[in-house]
């Protein structure tokens, strides 16, 4: 039975009725494809026995079959244009600068041509206000104002952008002319000019064949003049899908068009016969939900689509439009699982293609490394190709060993060679290439070795067009002498990557259907579900990139923002022809190109009509979570793991140093995490200039310079600071930084920092030589520290590497470097350890806990033990000393001995070390959450 509401269905209808067995007499023009497709389906089930079908096609395969000439690509004609601008501007852009501006130029060329505007008329008026005026006196009087006030505004006075301006706008005219030349050339034609052509000379339908144009709305004027010509001719019809709800009403933009095709007479017969009244009858049952982000609306239209239950029969009614196609993926994945069928009808953009993601990165590495002609690359830039191994038949295990190798060696550089060694399936690729032509030649073999059976469906349609598109470039630059810079080649495929799209086309007869916007023309569906349909979606953003402002765009019948905006309107206003079930939903979340608004279409259809909108919200309860309290008491294993740094005489121990007390006194559970359980930071590749590794590479510079001599003079120091370069170096490779050559910017910053560094600490050493040099990075020094457990008296195991050891007159000074803010002023001997004290000097601590180890291991020590800090911050005073001072009073006390202090330091330290063997202490978080910031451990802890 046929649904007069649905628009292909009862023209199928019409079709037997009006030719029965003889279809093949007609031929049908339709917007697009799609519309074809199903009208040949609903006129296949009219018939009980196979029939000659009408010639059914799209009204741009119609004209295309009509002329001569190949239909000219996108790349074809910026190709064309740009050598046709060459040609005529003395001094041209650089391709990269000229391909933005050159697609408004094409679209603003196609839109001329589609409307029949004369170019030299209309860039003539744009040109001089004064030829405006005279040109444009057969227009209304409103019109010329319109265009008057705008030039007015736009070019007050003359200035040297304006006439910038005025010069680019003086080349349009014989830019067209000579870009057609070219396209004639080379047997070429676009849209536009195709049209153009067409309808100044259309060619009869044969005797006794029939024409019918079906399903459209917004006609440019090309198309408009072709159709009234075949009208004119006879043996032709025209049928509209069109609504007296929107028809009858003025404001309705959705029938802007049809009210102006209905005062034309050629068109209203058709239009008064074709009018219906279906949405004012409606029972439409619709909802609207607003839902957080993309996932959140995808999420609520899978649950709808579940609850809907539809058999497998009914699931080819339901018809799903997503007004963004970065929401297919997601969309798709989210399906109930009794969807067995999603078919896909929209353009979907390369840019998401795993294919063309990996192929960007290795165009931008020859883009950026074109200098040096790629001999070396970066570490993560290599790994970034790697995350598709699968693409190039690599295994894991292969990336793995090869991530694991660099680390080790701190390879943050590596050569093509050796990356060629490890992974000759990028050898091709990453091969030094002189020009932007030899690149692609080495792209375009890559991807013909690809093994392409191994890939998804989608990465092999993927793989195909990209592998088309490049070998288009290829012989357009070719044919057409234009070189590509590496830097345009790149702006040139990122650009591809937003226009380049893989048409997606499934099986309308079965499982439900997947669409974009203008996919839907002339289709019929019971159940619609609407994701995205915010403001700035559906409809999309009004702005209209054009060379032509917008007064001339008006003034000439132009499309503007009203024509797009009343084309918009229509499709949306279509659906309600013959859909039963309208379920829309829009993101609420104003982002920062995003408004969370919902279309002002909706909210239009709720105001006009009295329907009944269902509104719900998929809402996401966020509850603060409290963070979580981690204690970890000393009890079974743990008090195990703890004991491994108690002496013991018969099996293997394990020793304290300084550091990890710092890290108890700082964050117990810290303590834990990293002593007890192990837990390790995942090494990484060290480039950028850390705290800890700045320290490192002063501590084994300064080693490097002292280690050679123990005794030293002025004059030895005067001669040191020749050699800094030399030990700054070997501490560089040390850390495996590489030498001077490789080092990046910010290690070229450290390397002169560290420098200025030593110069200082060389000029106080200079002040106070000779001394003796007794140890360097000194680490035999182990203490067995007595205390009284629960269990009885035990010893704990420390131990510490001291930077300096020296002899400086009769006085031992145990010294130590230090690259950040540290001081060498405390307070009370107490503070040294309190975890809740602003004035804890960790420093200190150290200086005094290396000083008690030197004089544990030299029992009979006499002489003063001086402890002393090159501390950066103090580093450049000219009054710097390394002495520290303990505050007293406003002067300080100077510590010259510390065995004046020993007792006291020990005592602070047995407390230490027995809390942290109390079994009843447990290992807990600190309250301090700024320590946090930077703790490894945070996303165990969940502080800071």
């Amino acid at each position: 039975m046929t649904n007069d509401n649905n628009f292909l269905q009862s023209l199928a209808q019409k079709c037997q009725d009006q030719f029965d067995h003889q279809c093949d007499r007609l031929t049908v023009i339709f917007p697009n494809k799609r519309a074809g497709v199903y009208f040949a389906d609903y006129l296949a089930q009219l018939y009980d026995r196979p029939i000659w079908s009408p010639a059914i096609m799209s009204f741009e395969e119609f004209v295309e079959i009509k002329q001569t000439k190949n239909y000219a690509d996108d790349l074809q004609m910026i190709f064309l244009l740009y050598k046709a601008y060459q040609e005529i501007v003395k001094q041209p852009e650089d391709f990269d600068a000229f391909f933005p501006w050159g697609e408004m130029i094409l679209k603003d060329y196609n839109d001329i041509d589609n409307y029949l505007v004369d170019v030299a008329h209309i860039f003539r008026v744009i040109k001089s206000q004064k030829e405006l005026d005279e040109a444009f006196r057969h227009l209304s009087e409103q019109d010329q104002q319109t265009i008057q006030s705008f030039w007015k505004g736009f070019l007050p006075t003359p200035n040297k952008k304006q006439d910038e301006f005025i010069a680019t706008w003086s080349i349009l005219a014989e830019l067209y002319h000579r870009f057609n030349e070219l396209l004639t050339e080379n047997g070429l034609i676009y849209k536009g000019q195709m049209f153009r052509t067409y309808a100044e000379q259309v060619i009869p339908i044969d005797e006794g064949s029939t024409l019918w144009f079906a399903g459209f709305n917004a006609l440019t004027k090309a198309e408009e003049q072709i159709i009234k010509t075949y009208l004119a001719q006879g043996q032709t019809d025209i049928f509209w899908d069109v609504d007296a709800y929107y028809f009858n009403d003025e404001n309705q933009e959705s029938g802007t068009f049809f009210r102006t095709y209905a005062q034309d007479e050629q068109f209203k017969p058709s239009i008064i016969r074709d009018l219906k009244e279906t949405i004012a009858q409606t029972k439409l049952h619709m909802e609207v939900l607003s839902a957080p982000f993309s996932m959140g609306q995808i999420k609520g239209a899978a649950q709808k689509i579940d609850r809907l239950s539809l058999t497998a029969q009914e699931q080819s009614q339901l018809l799903v439009i997503l007004t963004d196609e970065s929401l297919l993926q997601g969309m798709l994945h989210a399906l109930p699982t009794h969807i067995a069928h999603a078919n896909v009808t929209m353009g979907w953009s390369v840019a998401q293609a795993r294919i063309y993601l990996f192929l960007a990165k290795v165009i931008a590495i020859h883009d950026k490394y074109q200098a040096n002609q790629v001999k070396k690359i970066h570490h993560r830039e290599i790994l970034a190709l790697l995350e598709y191994n699968d693409l190039l038949s690599i295994t894991q295990e292969r990336v793995t060993r090869f991530d694991q190798a660099a680390i080790k060696g701190n390879q943050i550089y590596q050569s093509v060679s050796d990356i060629k060694s490890d992974f000759p399936e990028l050898g091709q690729i990453l091969d030094t290439t002189e020009t932007t032509q030899s690149l692609l030649t080495h792209l375009i073999a890559f991807i013909s070795d690809l093994d392409l059976p191994l890939l998804s469906d989608l990465d092999r349609s993927v793989t195909v067009l990209i592998h088309g598109t490049l070998k288009r470039i290829d012989k357009a630059m070719s044919s057409h002498g234009i070189q590509l810079n590496f830097n345009s080649f790149h702006k040139l495929y990122l650009k591809l990557g937003t226009t380049l799209k893989l048409p997606l086309s499934g099986d309308h007869k079965q499982g439900i259907q997947v669409m974009g916007i203008l996919e839907t023309r002339n289709l019929s569906f019971k159940h619609v579900l609407i994701v995205g349909m915010n403001e700035g979606q559906w409809p999309k953003d009004g702005s209209n990139t054009s060379f032509i402002p917008y007064n001339i765009r008006k003034a000439f019948d132009l499309p503007t923002v009203e024509h797009q905006d009343a084309m918009q309107s229509y499709l949306f206003y279509r659906l309600l022809h013959s859909a039963e079930n309208l379920w829309i939903s829009y993101n609420n979340i104003s982002e920062f190109n995003h408004n969370g608004e919902l279309s002002r279409y909706v909210k239009q259809l709720a105001y006009e009509t009295e329907l009944p909108i269902i509104k719900t919200s998929l809402v996401n309860p966020i509850v603060a979570e409290i963070d979580p309290i981690i204690r970890i008491e000393k009890k079974g294993k743990v008090l195990e793991q703890l004991h491994q740094f108690l002496v013991h005489p018969d099996k293997d121990y394990t020793r304290l140093s300084p550091s990890a007390l710092n890290t108890y006194i700082d964050c117990k559970l810290k303590f834990y995490f990293q002593h007890l359980e192990k837990i390790k930071e995942p090494k990484e590749l060290v480039e950028d200039m850390d705290p800890s590794l700045f320290g490192n590479l002063l501590h084994g510079a300064m080693e490097h310079l002292y280690m050679h001599q123990k005794y030293w003079t002025t004059d030895d120091i005067s001669t040191a600071k020749k050699q800094l370069d030399q030990a700054i170096l070997q501490s560089f490779a040390d850390q495996k930084l590489g030498n001077n050559a490789e080092q990046t910017g910010r290690q070229l910053i450290a390397y002169e920092v560290i420098k200025s560094y030593m110069l200082q600490i060389l000029a106080f050493d200079e002040q106070h030589a000779p001394f003796n040099i007794l140890g360097l990075e000194a680490k035999d020094f182990n203490v067995d520290f007595p205390i009284e457990t629960t269990t009885g008296s035990v010893q704990v195991g420390l131990k510490g590497i001291i930077d300096r050891i020296d002899e400086y007159g009769e006085v031992v000074r145990i010294l130590d470097y230090k690259s950040g803010r540290d001081e060498r002023t405390f307070g009370l001997m107490e503070e040294l350890i309190d975890s809740q004290s602003n004035k804890r000097n960790k420093a200190v601590f150290q200086l005094f806990y290396y000083s008690m180890l030197y004089k544990e291991n030299h029992p009979d020590q006499t002489r003063p033990i001086q402890p002393g800090l090159f501390n950066s911050k103090d580093l450049f005073s000219a009054q710097f000393d390394t002495q520290l001072t303990q505050k007293e009073g406003r002067k300080g006390t100077v510590i010259l001995n510390y065995l004046d202090y020993e007792s006291e330091f020990k005592t602070v330290l047995s407390s230490l070390l027995t809390e942290i063997f109390d079994p009843s202490v447990a290992f807990s978080q600190t309250e301090d959450e700024k320590k946090c910031q930077y703790c490894i451990y945070q996303q165990i802890c969940m502080k800071g």
